[in-house]
């Protein structure tokens, strides 16, 4: 479960609040060395501005990923999935809302410490960047340093605690981090047109993230949001909501 607050700011500024809830299965593919992961999801978002903008209070979206995992050879892992959902404000009466997105990804692995990461996704979305690569450096010199060098999420994180407690294998960890968000929903429109809305960010991360072995995970990070657009099918100009704050906290089990 992931809950994420930006601040509203001013008459050109966009907050909201959103809410996701995801659960994952793992299934045999042949083996379980490859295994078939399905992540079912829902989201729903709860938009607060801007003002004089054409947006609909609330933006929903239902997904199930189907993502294969696969290791070829000792140096080379395959990451396979595509994620049919549906992205709406559950007003709009087109079949804008369904929407196929996926990625493609392969990684080798160079020594005991170095990965490299290689591959695309697709948005399947109204944008001038449908189609997105993937890749970096995944670089671990310790147990204690992760650097995952890879777009669009880059992370570098390092441990400032291991122990435990209850017999519990409880490690916490710090992290800076960036994203690159870029989703699209299918709307109606005040005047009753039927469209695609895309909204786009970047986003730099500071975090803190609780590991508990067979226990209940957390995290809590603080970031700024920048590089901002909405972007409308119909015509309607763009948008440029203002730079915000981000909260966001997690519970994974």
């Amino acid at each position: 479960f992931d809950a994420t607050w930006l601040a509203p700011g001013g008459a050109d500024g966009m907050g909201s609040n959103d809410l996701q809830l995801q659960a994952i299965f793992a299934l045999p593919c042949p083996t379980r060395d490859s295994p078939l992961v399905i992540t079912p999801g829902f989201a729903v978002h709860y938009l607060e501005g801007p003002q004089n903008v054409d947006l609909p209070p609330r933006l929903h979206e239902g997904y199930m990923q189907f993502r294969w995992l696969s290791q070829v050879t000792p140096q080379l892992g395959l990451d396979l999935a595509i994620t049919p959902g549906v992205y709406s404000d559950f007003e709009q009466e087109s079949g804008k809302a369904f929407r196929l997105t996926g990625h493609t990804a392969a990684a080798w692995t160079w020594n005991e410490q170095m990965k490299i990461a290689l591959g695309a996704a697709y948005l399947d979305m109204p944008s001038d960047t449908n189609i997105i690569p993937v890749g970096g450096l995944i670089w671990t010199p310790n147990d204690d340093l992760k650097l995952d060098l890879v777009f669009p999420h880059p992370r570098i994180s390092r441990r400032i605690y291991w122990g435990g407690y209850e017999n519990a294998d409880t490690q916490d960890w710090a992290y800076v981090a960036g994203e690159f968000t870029n989703d699209a929903w299918a709307m109606q429109q005040t005047n009753g047109t039927d469209c695609q809305v895309s909204l786009r960010d970047y986003r730099f991360i500071l975090g803190l993230e609780r590991k508990v072995l067979g226990g209940l995970n957390s995290r809590f990070e603080v970031g700024y949001v920048f590089g901002r657009r909405i972007r409308y099918t119909s015509g309607t100009p763009d948008f440029h909501p203002s730079d915000t704050v981000m909260l966001r906290g997690g519970l994974t089990y």
